[in-house]
């Protein structure tokens, strides 16, 4: 009776391990089966099987080329995609987010012929953006950034210049500057209605940036936690009211003016320690976003096109890369300003590199360098004295991130760097410390003209400003250093433009978005016109550079920039 028992025992347990089996065998079929469908019916497969492709299956060739040498798109309107990454259009499928560009269905190719792909030559590819309903956008104004990188046998990458045909179409244009394979990386920033916000609203809406400040004569001490007395911001003048403490500075702000809250007692008094309020200003920038932060979803912000030749191959014409000699000069306008090659910037529109310790010594002796900016500014300052191969320099400072300096006896040199008034940042400081530039610049003296060099970069803390209020205080600042020209018209000025930044949270999306912050450096570089003033334009070089990218670039792309402007100084 017991072994019958244990036999039906054993007979049901080893029915419920075939079931279990079976169970397992047809739950990993319909993975598996799933799985296979999602890779052949996007473009997952080429993240999975790139890594392990010996030779690339999107690698392009000859046979998906669009040989014309004709592509006017502006006369011929929107052409086919053809070969690898092809659109493709629906013209029925209607989703909600219909008519917002979309990186996932928006896709490029390769116009510029097989055997014209050499070293020393122009790459032409052209965008077609699609929204989620795969409908073809029927006009531009999309933010679009695109590089060309290699990482093997050499680091080398560039940047792409981008030109919108403003009917859904873009033309990104590459100088080949090395052979080899490269790698293509085109990026949806901002979808064209991001962009119109950002440019046509949320740039106009101010105040967005608060501080927190202590008035003078009044209990409290720099590190102290004690509350602020008042809250502060800038302000057009027609809209100051007579209960706002007012905190003018028209030589450096125009129209508008610095004002605080008063205190608890009714008055105003000079101000103590400021910082900014960092969760006001973010609620206040959140709520002028509204919902239009709908627009900055994961799915439209910072993402890759896949649909296009991710890896193309340049072959090797044993020619040097001599930009004036390989590119027409009706083609100059396509090019970037120049491309990295082992963490060496080659630049196409500043022909000298100041490299040697020795010369830049001889340069700068006898001078004084003012680095007046923020904290990207204070990296020209901090890569200076390795530049210079100096030690033992005298070093003074109060607030090392607002101000110090540096003097080298040995040459009789000294660079002063100075944060303007009005950071975005958290490190309480004294008010005193803050000087606008303008006034620094007034009170430079004749006698001291020929010794001055003078830089300038108003830019990365000024994202949150409105557009009126910052172009301003720029337009202040172009009179200040024209008053400078006339009296000391041999004194080097340098502008130092912005550059592309990192976005952690979500309202640095909207809030400071790298759509803005190249705004600013165009407007930058329009109003610093004129002789003797010198405009530096670090953006290509800071968007190509092989790292994350970051508010604060790594040294080796800080040091090139300063080379750059070395040789400026040191040539002239």
């Amino acid at each position: 009776m017991a072994t019958e028992s244990a036999k039906r025992l054993k007979s049901r347990r080893g029915g419920k391990l075939r079931f279990l089996l079976l169970f397992q065998i047809i739950l990993g079929l319909l993975v598996s089966v799933t799985g296979l469908w999602y890779l052949v019916t996007t473009d997952a497969h080429i993240l999975v099987l790139k890594p392990i492709m010996k030779m690339p299956s999107r690698f392009y060739s000859t046979k998906h080329a669009n040989h014309s040498t004709t592509n006017n798109l502006t006369d011929t309107g929107r052409k086919p995609i053809s070969g690898p990454g092809t659109c493709g259009v629906n013209t029925t499928n209607k989703t909600a987010d219909s008519g917002i560009t979309s990186a996932a269905f928006s896709c490029y190719r390769l116009v510029t012929p097989q055997e014209q792909i050499t070293k020393g030559s122009l790459l032409h590819f052209i965008i077609e953006a699609h929204d989620e309903s795969q409908q073809p956008m029927p006009s531009g104004g999309d933010f679009l950034l695109a590089t060309m990188s290699t990482t093997n046998p050499y680091k080398a990458s560039t940047a792409g210049r981008i030109v919108d045909h403003n009917n859904g179409t873009y033309s990104v244009y590459f100088y080949a500057a090395w052979s080899g394979n490269v790698e293509i990386n085109v990026t949806l920033v901002n979808p064209s209605k991001a962009v119109r916000f950002l440019r046509d609203t949320m740039w106009n809406i101010g105040p967005k940036v608060f501080w927190s400040a202590t008035f003078q004569n009044m209990t409290t001490a720099l590190f102290s936690n004690r509350t602020f007395d008042t809250n502060c911001w800038v302000e057009h003048w027609k809209d100051v009211t007579s209960f706002d403490c007012k905190y003018p500075a028209p030589n450096a702000l125009g129209d508008y003016v610095f004002v605080c809250h008063q205190a608890v007692d009714g008055l105003c008094r000079p101000l103590d320690i400021i910082e900014m309020d960092a969760k006001k200003s973010n609620k206040f920038t959140d709520e002028a976003a509204g919902e239009n932060t709908r627009y900055f979803e994961r799915k439209y912000f910072n993402q890759r096109l896949l649909k296009g030749p991710q890896l193309i191959a340049i072959s090797d014409n044993n020619t040097t890369t001599n930009i004036a000699n390989s590119v027409d000069h009706t083609q100059a306008s396509k090019l970037s300003h120049g491309y990295w090659m082992n963490k060496k910037w080659t630049s196409f529109v500043y022909t000298n590199h100041w490299t040697d310790a020795s010369d830049i010594q001889n340069c700068l002796r006898n001078k004084h360098m003012l680095l007046l900016g923020d904290s990207t500014t204070r990296q020209w300052a901090e890569n200076l004295s390795e530049l210079l191969d100096l030690v033992n320099g005298i070093y003074r400072e109060e607030i090392r991130e607002l101000f110090f300096e540096n003097e080298f006896p040995q040459i009789n040199f000294t660079y002063t760097f100075r944060f303007h008034p009005h950071a975005i940042t958290a490190k309480r400081a004294p008010y005193r410390l803050y000087r606008y530039f303008v006034d620094i610049l007034d009170s430079i003296p004749s006698y001291e003209c020929a010794n001055t060099i003078v830089v300038l970069s108003p830019w990365a803390h000024f994202a949150q400003w409105t557009r009126d209020s910052y172009t301003q205080r720029l337009v202040k600042l172009k009179e200040a250093v024209d008053r400078l020209k006339k009296r000391c018209p041999a004194t080097p000025i340098i502008v130092k433009g912005s550059h592309i930044r990192e976005h952690y949270t979500e309202t640095s999306k909207w809030g400071w978005s790298d759509y803005v912050l190249l705004q600013i450096n165009i407007l930058m570089k329009e109003i610093f016109t004129g002789k003797g003033i010198w405009f530096l334009d670090v953006w290509d070089m800071n968007l190509s550079y092989l790292s994350t990218k970051f508010i604060h670039m790594p040294n080796a792309v800080v040091q090139e920039e300063l080379k750059l402007a070395l040789a400026y100084v040191c040539k002239r």
